[in-house]
Order: structure tokens, then C-alpha cells, then sequence
């Protein structure tokens, strides 16, 4: 299934996760989430377009020095870094390439879960309406968490894996619009060094997560797992469990 780009002025690697396929037959619901590039470039019609698909909330998911201002006062900023400062954690992934790449997604959820559970718990409590989570190119601490919450709903691994893909197709949107390099060929590289493409080494994290275990051992509440289950009321939950 193709899904059309959002046309928000300021924003080149936006969607929303609405349209996926289940195994059930059924689609993620539109107007829940929306992952993206950071927002600082967006217009003030391109806010209006977000207001309008129901945006109450942006979740920045970067570290404190990366964050940027630009966020409307009538949509609620909420900052939690999914990163982290642990550098014991971080410098072999940097200094393999990894950090680029899903190749760094298990890891990170095993050795680093309270970073997880902190954005899913912001997710959990956000007020009502849509909300638009990101990091800087919206492409694979932004992936991370589309990760967790397709899974949450048992999207399927092809419609899984094809959403991620899409942050490739648009480097070059993106490079226009920041005017430096997303650096696709060099993920590519590292990918290819460790025998994967974009679409296996995604799907290789999203099929070994087991939601529940993961969410027990990272101490997530059942409100907050059943928030994530139900896309915030929004949707069915997956009779699979999600793994």
C-alpha cells in the first residue's frame, strides 16, 4: 500500500502512521500519530495543516543541545531524550556505524530501557488529540519508536519494514530543506557491511521484540501498555499481543 507524503511546509520526512496494514485485515488508525523530521522549519501554514490533522502534542525525542525552538504555545512540547549520555553504551555502535542504522534498536532496548519507557510513559499521558513525535531527521530514533508502537497494534512486518524504508526515499527532500547531508549512501554502506538492507535489518529488531516482556522488564504500568495497545483508545487491540 502507497501512502502519500504529508505536504506540511517545513517538514520533508513526515507521515502518518495511519493506513498500515494488520493481520486482521484492518488499518492503523489515521490522525494518532504523526513521526517527522524537527519541526523548526515549519511554517505557520504548516502548523495550521498539522492543527487541522488534530496535532495537540510534539514529542522531541532529542538531546537537550539539539532541541530547537518553534513549537506553537497552543500545542503542548513534551522533551524526553531517547538517547542518553551513556557513553559506554554508544561508543562501539558510534565507532562501527551502527548508531545510524536499526542495527542499534535491540541493543538499546536491552541495555538502555528506562530511555524507552520514559517516551512511551510521555506518550501514555499526552492530552487528548494527535500527536507528532520526531528527532532531527526523523529517521531512526524516530524510527525506534515507530517501532514500539506498530508493534503495539501487531502491524505487519512487510507494512513495518516499508514504512521505515521511506526515510530513505526522501534523503534528498531532506537534504534540500536542511541544505546538509542525511548521509544515506554511508547507512547504506554500514547496512550492506553487516549483510543487511534498510528493510531486513528493521525487520530483524521490530520481529524479535516481544512487547510484554520487554514492557514488564522496563517496569511500563498496564495503563501506560494498554495506551500503547490501543493507540491511545483509538484502535483494537491486537489479539496477538504484539510478540
Amino acid at each position: 500500500m502507497t501512502r502519500a507524503p504529508l505536504d506540511i511546509p517545513g517538514l520533508a520526512n513526515a507521515r502518518d502512521l495511519g493506513g498500515l496494514q494488520r493481520p486482521d485485515g484492518s488499518l492503523t488508525p489515521a490522525g494518532v500519530f504523526i513521526r517527522s523530521d524537527a519541526p523548526d522549519l515549519v511554517s505557520p501554514d504548516g502548523w495550521d495543516r498539522l492543527r487541522e490533522r488534530g496535532i495537540a502534542t510534539v514529542l522531541d525525542l532529542r538531546r537537550p543541545e539539539e532541541r530547537t525552538p518553534g513549537v506553537p504555545d497552543d500545542i503542548d512540547l513534551v522533551a524526553v531524550d531517547l538517547d542518553g549520555e551513556e557513553r559506554d553504551f554508544w561508543e562501539p555502535l558510534e565507532a562501527d556505524g551502527r548508531w545510524g542504522t536499526p542495527l542499534y534498536y535491540a541493543p538499546h532496548l536491552t541495555d538502555l530501557p528506562h530511555r524507552m519507557a520514559g517516551v512511551l510513559q510521555a506518550i501514555a499521558a499526552a492530552r487528548p488529540g494527535g500527536i507528532l513525535f520526531h528527532c532531527a531527521a526523523g529517521w531512526d530514533r524516530t524510527g525506534l519508536v515507530t517501532m514500539m508502537l506498530l508493534r503495539a497494534l501487531d502491524v505487519t512486518p512487510e507494512a513495518a519494514r516499508g514504512d521505515y524504508a521511506i526515510s530513505f526515499a526522501n534523503a534528498t527532500a531532506m537534504e534540500t530543506l536542511r541544505r546538509r547531508s542525511q548521509h544515506a549512501e554511508e547507512r547504506l554502506a554500514v547496512l550492506t557491511r553487516f549483510g543487511h538492507t534498510p528493510e531486513s535489518a528493521f525487520a530483524d529488531a521490530y520481529e524479535s521484540l516481544d512487547l510484554e516482556e520487554w514492557s514488564r522488564s522496563a517496569g511500563l504500568t498496564p495503563g501506560v501498555l494498554l495506551a500503547l495497545r490501543t493507540w491511545r483508545d483509538s484502535a483494537t487491540a491486537a489479539t496477538s499481543g504484539g510478540g
